[in-house]
């Protein structure tokens, strides 16, 4: 493994832990106030990390956001688990999914780093691995963000 590979892995498990701890301090997960609820965060981090990290393009999300866009649709039906599964259910699915990430980022060859993935929010629907990676770690950082001002209440 090389160091970018390790650096990437190193971040993501920086950030997620950041994440699971902000969501850890929401007393009422369910309830939104203001905007989405503490679990559609959770839920919706948990989605992109299988969407755009691993590339699962099957149509099971239903917390992807961008629900006015045309590329949604194709993706959308079935859950792993659902926001309304409760705190549980969803941390328990973060958690598993963050540990498959950084095992899938510690095991990229040096040649698969300058992959490029689909990505269907942006010009053109595909993006290179390297700067998704680098945008989805700020939208979790969001996210945090999100959830942190919510619980201020």
């Amino acid at each position: 493994m090389s160091n970018v590979q390790s650096f990437l892995a190193d971040q993501y498990e920086m950030e997620l832990s950041q994440f699971r701890a902000a969501l850890s301090n929401v007393s009422d997960f369910e309830h939104a106030q203001p905007g989405h609820s503490a679990a559609w965060h959770a839920a919706h981090v948990a989605e992109w990390l299988r969407f755009f990290v691993l590339q699962d393009l099957s149509a099971s999300y239903a917390a992807l956001g961008w629900e006015d866009s045309a590329w949604v649709g194709q993706y959308t039906g079935t859950p792993r688990v659902a926001v309304s599964a409760g705190r549980e259910a969803i941390m328990a699915e973060l958690e598993r999914l963050g540990s498959e990430v950084l095992a899938h980022l510690r095991g990229l060859k040096d040649e698969e780093l300058n992959a490029v993935l689909v990505s269907p929010a942006a010009p053109g629907g595909t993006r290179p691995r390297l700067i998704g990676l680098g945008l989805h770690l700020r939208h979790i950082a969001y996210h945090r963000g999100q959830v942190r001002l919510a619980a201020k209440g």
